[in-house]
């Protein structure tokens, strides 16, 4: 391997995690994976803000407001030449801030059993992903496989709960581009999902996820990105089909949404970087989230090659995708 050719990009997968506690897709357009035996340890503290939802027509409402605090470590690593493996674990607390009733359609909705506003925490659900890269020229491609496990059994009726508890498997893939015609040291990176959550009393939730990124060098050490999330709900039960058990409504919702954001990320030291970025609901409907966050962290790499913030020069963004001996990694 070049060791000059290794560029480091954080992309903070952490970023849409905690959007991921009731809509499952976190931004991981990792078209690039860490050399064998290298890789990068990731926290990131997030503010979640949910001041509403869409409900089914995709119009805004005030119900179920929430505000949540979230602390998740990522782990990213090489375990063969090509492959990487990703880890990732959160530790949420939230308290509902929403109405003590409001209406869901014909359906009288009131608060659950955390929704006392005052703080609860707990462990989330714990996410494996597998990706392996090849070279389409000079696109770097990644197909993976990823699921996630409810670490004990945490309450799942209301607004404050950590999670759905429910097991969730996704596949798909990633590529990247460099974009130095339009602007140099620009990139982008993509990436498409199809997900299926466990079906519980025969209620499915299937979805797509088509996630990107865009970003650019804005100096030697700073790199400013653009971030845009689309789910497109597939399969997903009716509220109809939800009325028998309506407590429990909030762990069968099928949402669509868009989400969109912007941030940072700055390269402080060859192993040490840190990131700071702004997501905020677009559209959405089926019970999506109106919400806004707020994260921000660091992230260490660890191995032999080590040289900062991919991206942080032009250069290093376009040796990343000319050199396939390269590879780097990505962003919540």
């Amino acid at each position: 391997m070049n060791g000059n050719a290794h560029p480091r990009l954080v992309w903070v997968t952490s970023f849409f995690l905690v959007l991921y506690l009731w809509h499952p897709s976190s931004l991981h357009a990792q078209a690039f994976v860490p050399d064998r035996g290298e890789g990068t340890l990731s926290v990131t503290y997030q503010n979640y803000d949910v001041v509403g939802h869409y409900d089914a027509f995709g119009r805004k409402n005030t119900n179920g407001g929430t505000q949540s605090h979230a602390l998740v470590t990522e782990l990213d690593y090489g375990v063969l030449d090509g492959v990487g493996l990703i880890l990732s674990l959160p530790f949420i607390a939230s308290k509902y801030t929403g109405p003590p009733s409001y209406s869901v359609g014909p359906y009288e909705t009131g608060p659950g059993p955390l929704d006392n506003g005052m703080y609860h925490s707990a462990f989330q659900d714990i996410r494996i992903e597998v990706r392996r890269m090849w070279w389409a020229g000079p696109v770097p491609v990644a197909p993976f496989v990823g699921a996630s496990f409810p670490t004990h059994d945490y309450e799942t009726v209301g607004e404050a709960v950590p999670g759905r508890r429910r097991r969730d498997l996704q596949f798909g893939v990633n590529a990247g581009v460099a974009l130095d015609g339009i602007l140099p040291g620009a990139y982008a990176h993509g990436r498409y999902a199809y997900g299926s959550m466990e079906r519980i009393r025969n209620l499915p939730f299937t979805r797509s996820n088509i996630d990107l990124e865009v970003g650019s060098a804005a100096t030697a050490r700073l790199l400013v990105r653009a971030l845009a999330a689309w789910q497109v709900r597939q399969q997903g039960p009716s509220l109809d089909q939800l009325a028998p058990d309506w407590v429990d409504h909030d762990r069968f919702i099928a949402p669509s949404y868009v989400n969109v954001g912007a941030g940072v990320s700055l390269s402080l030291t060859r192993s040490l970087d840190a990131h700071a970025l702004w997501v905020g609901s677009a559209a959405g409907s089926n019970g999506a989230h109106r919400a806004r966050t707020l994260a921000f962290g660091a992230s260490f790499a660890f191995g032999s090659h080590l040289h900062g913030l991919a991206g942080a020069t032009g250069e290093s963004s376009r040796q990343a995708l000319r050199n396939s001996s390269s590879v780097m990694e990505r962003f919540p």
